[in-house]
């Protein structure tokens, strides 16, 4: 039988039993342990005046563990060249060591989340500063008042009630949520589309937020996606979808309105947009953006690993493609 650590009931037990005088050897057998295990235990752990506490031992013990845990292998440059190479490409902490143990082509390699931040704030130190490679933290979110929505109504709106229940599932490909973002003064603004099983992100610029404007860069944007992956489209009531009509026959699929005021209907594509605003923060204007500037942004996270898919990147889900080897 493997050897297992002592556990805290059974300490609560041991110190119950030897505060009572009973022996080792019964105390040993009580607990099912060989007797060497819990002479070792009460020697290890007992207090200056030989007096065995559950809670002190504890303690004791865990820290003792904590200090000769191996430390993780900090000393193999491979590795180490590789995860800075991974940081440089603005992969997360966490999606590094997915990703690493996704492909698994280097079976020694381990390393947590938790080394890898650690190594970017010592590199710091030495005036190798990563942390400019870091995403922000989640943006503060003012509020949403429960008031009247002074935006207008926009006319024949099919609500996400009536949404097939199936996109819910998430176990098809060709449902999107979509949004719009602004750049500071309200100069420039881009229209995001996100997949919601995949996680496929489609991007375009708009120097107006106009519904013309938005429903012209969706045929356009759309062009490359297959016919079969463009089901539904879930939006928020913004006026820019007004011509939802329009927008449904271009794309040839299904929109629909999120309820207002309800951002956690479109939670993945409210998301996304965050992830957008690390490289488009919100005091930046988009009134110079290129749509070419907006694809190098878009393929990086089209092709970033996610947790959520399994550490795949978001085009090998969408387009099926075999596992892409990143180091």
């Amino acid at each position: 039988m493997p050897y297992t650590h002592i556990t805290n009931d059974e300490r609560d037990a041991l110190q119950v039993m030897r505060s009572k005088g009973i022996k080792i050897s019964i105390i040993a057998g009580v607990l099912g342990r060989h007797v060497s295990s819990i002479y070792r235990e009460v020697e290890r752990n007992s207090d200056s005046f030989n007096i065995y506490l559950a809670e002190k031992a504890h303690r004791k013990s865990k820290k003792r563990r904590t200090l000769n845990r191996p430390k993780p292998v900090t000393g193999n440059k491979s590795l180490l060249k590789c995860v800075e190479r991974l940081i440089r490409k603005e992969y997360s902490p966490d999606e590094i060591v997915g990703r690493l143990q996704l492909e698994g082509r280097h079976p020694t390699w381990h390393i947590s989340h938790e080394t890898i931040y650690k190594y970017i704030y010592e590199q710091v130190k030495v005036g190798n500063d990563l942390r400019s490679y870091l995403r922000q933290g989640h943006r503060t979110r003012r509020k949403r008042r429960l008031a009247k929505d002074r935006r207008g109504i926009i006319a024949d709106r099919v609500f996400i009630d009536q949404r097939p229940t199936i996109v819910d599932q998430r176990t098809r490909t060709g449902d999107w949520e979509g949004d719009t973002v602004e750049g500071a003064g309200k100069k420039g603004y881009v229209a995001t589309w996100t997949e919601r099983r995949c996680k496929y992100l489609v991007v375009y610029t708009l120097d107006r937020k106009a519904s013309d404007k938005l429903v012209a860069g969706a045929k356009k944007a759309f062009r490359s996606i297959p016919e079969e992956y463009r089901k539904t489209f879930t939006v928020d009531n913004g006026k820019e979808f007004s011509r939802h009509k329009e927008l449904s026959k271009s794309l040839k699929g299904k929109v629909y309105f999120a309820n207002p005021y309800h951002p956690w209907e479109r939670g993945l594509n409210e998301n996304t947009n965050g992830l957008l605003r690390q490289y488009l923060p919100k005091k930046k204007s988009f009134e110079d953006l290129t749509q070419k500037e907006l694809a190098k942004i878009v393929s990086k996270l089209n092709n970033r690993p996610r947790k959520s898919l399994g550490y795949r990147t978001p085009r090998e889900a969408f387009f099926n493609l075999p596992l892409a080897l990143q180091t």
